[in-house]
């Protein structure tokens, strides 16, 4: 898999008239790290893997979410999820760990990935990824990224991801 460049990002928002904001920044791995703010929704990527049928989800959620993987697998109908690893990140997106983000999805050719938005990002907003590179984040209109997924003839699935409950 060739890495996924932000050059290709622009060339494809250019093609398919998609605007959009661009914050650039120093490099962030976390959303913890994150040190602006973006006119929208703030939100994490996470790329995970079914440990039975190996299939692979790609998760859109809220930044400040504390992901429940156990009951999201659950959620999915598998029963255990983890993290892709790097290697595998590379393989199936072209991304470093830090830079994941869903506007690499043309690099999934064999749609071996499944994505999956939270039911809780509101949908009227901005959303905030970055453009294959941690060191700028691109926001768009929701309804335009929906339109970048239709391009590429993904079909998200829609589903209320489950949150840790804090520890009493």
């Amino acid at each position: 898999m060739a890495k996924a460049t932000d050059t290709e990002v622009y060339q494809l928002l250019k093609e398919w008239q998609i605007p959009y904001d661009r914050i650039d920044h120093k490099a962030v791995y976390t959303v913890a790290e994150i040190d602006f703010s973006i006119d929208g929704s703030d939100v994490k990527n996470l790329l995970m893997k079914s440990k039975k049928t190996k299939k692979y989800y790609f998760v859109i959620c809220p930044g400040q979410k504390r992901l429940d993987i156990k009951a999201l697998a659950k959620v999915l109908g598998e029963s255990q999820l983890s993290f892709a690893s790097e290697a595998e990140l590379f393989e199936l997106l072209g991304l470093e760990r830090g830079s994941v983000t869903p506007l690499a999805l043309p690099h999934d050719t064999e749609h071996q990935i499944t994505l999956v938005i939270d039911e809780a990002i509101d949908q009227t907003e901005k959303i905030g990824f970055h453009p294959n590179t941690n060191t700028a984040t691109l926001v768009i209109a929701f309804r335009d990224f929906q339109r970048f997924l239709k391009k590429l003839a993904i079909e998200p699935q829609y589903a209320a991801v489950p949150a840790k409950q804090p520890e009493v």
